[in-house]
């Protein structure tokens, strides 16, 4: 019994993290540029939520925008889902 529930906990401890919590407007504006009628952008969108909160997406928006340079969290949700197909 005991070691069943070690290995409980451990396999729960392995699964994917949870989605941070992010506004509706933001993604209404990631929609505008990678549709969500999409699965590669559904599956950006959802790689970018489990990766980043809200706040560290939009600074790093801000400094794509100003400096060109891309997050690297962004970088694999983008090759992970958006170039792969």
């Amino acid at each position: 019994m005991r070691g069943a529930m070690l290995a409980l906990l451990l396999v729960a401890g392995c699964g994917e993290k949870a989605a941070h919590p992010y506004p509706a407007e933001a993604q209404e504006v990631f929609a505008r540029s990678c549709p969500m009628t999409e699965p590669k952008c559904v599956c950006a969108w959802d790689k970018i939520t489990r990766s980043m909160t809200h706040p560290e997406y939009e600074a790093a928006m801000e400094r794509f925008a100003r400096e060109g340079l891309m997050d690297p969290r962004l970088t694999v949700a983008r090759s992970e889902c958006l170039d792969a197909t």
